[in-house]
């Protein structure tokens, strides 16, 4: 035997007991510590407090839309006041098939149109929509000469959106980061911005309510200044100052660990004051 196993072993009554209850006081331990953290989380579930929205991440992915000269379209108007019409941009009418394939060539000349394709009326619409401002808006009749349209890859968009803007019968090319929400929570409960006539009782019981859902995996409060800047983000392409705190939404995102419903969500809010809308988050 050896000096170390002879320190080790040669311990009087006491020492010997304690080194072989050692794995179960650490056991224990353990044991209590698991017990406080699920105690812990219940007691916070339990609480009526939402949590913070998660610091990121911030996705550097987005998503495009190539609107092609053709028809006038009451979409037109909506894209932006500083926008030129469709007679400066398209004096030749209609984009020509010619032009498409030009067009086609550009945007598989970028590594970030990546993923482009012809869309449906309803896939563009899909992208469109993510423009709160005017989403609710627009129907597929609207969004008809957005042809093209995919998935941008981390890059210089202004560098590639601009030159596909340039192309010869293209009218207009809009595109949207992807949005801070996805992955983190299914449902958003945009709420009354100030001016309205719900109040602080009001918004607890919005909270309350989502609380009792079945499924409710966890449920965040963002305040005004967040949802700017989730706005911003989205909008990579406009002035910080097109979306000022004091007019965007608070809202309540909400996740669910298991099978939920939109229209149950809806139903479950519906007699309460304090709710502009509730919206699914859902990739296009």
């Amino acid at each position: 035997m050896n000096s170390a196993e002879v320190v080790e072993l040669s311990g009087g009554p006491g020492e010997s007991r304690g080194l072989r209850k050692g794995p179960l006081v650490v056991a224990a331990a353990a044991l209590l510590v698991v017990a406080l953290a699920v105690g812990g989380v219940s007691a916070y579930r339990a609480s009526r407090q939402p949590s913070s929205p998660p610091d990121g991440p911030w996705p550097l992915t987005g998503t495009f839309l190539v609107h092609l000269c053709g028809p006038p379209s009451p979409y037109d108007e909506q894209v932006s006041d500083e926008t030129p019409t469709m007679e400066d941009i398209c004096p030749w009418g209609a984009a020509t098939a010619a032009q498409r394939r030009e067009i086609e060539r550009v945007l598989a000349s970028h590594a970030e149109t990546r993923a482009y394709r012809r869309l449906t009326p309803a896939q563009a619409l899909a992208i469109a929509r993510q423009d709160r401002r005017v989403g609710e808006m627009l129907d597929e009749s609207l969004v008809s000469r957005a042809v093209y349209g995919g998935v941008l890859a981390p890059g210089d968009w202004r560098r590639v959106i601009g030159e596909v803007q340039r192309v010869p019968g293209v009218f207009h090319v809009e595109s949207y980061r992807d949005d801070f929400w996805w992955g983190k929570a299914d449902v958003a409960v945009l709420l009354c911005r100030a001016d309205c006539e719900a109040g602080p009782a009001d918004r607890q019981a919005v909270y309350d309510r989502l609380r009792a859902l079945p499924a409710v995996d966890e449920i965040y409060f963002e305040d005004a200044e967040h949802a700017a800047a989730v706005m911003r983000h989205r909008h990579w392409w406009e002035r910080p100052d097109f979306f000022p705190a004091d007019r965007t939404p608070e809202a309540f995102h909400v996740r669910f660990a298991g099978t939920w419903d939109l229209a149950q969500v809806r139903q479950a809010l519906a007699d309460l004051p304090g709710v502009e809308k509730v919206v699914r988050h859902a990739h296009p």
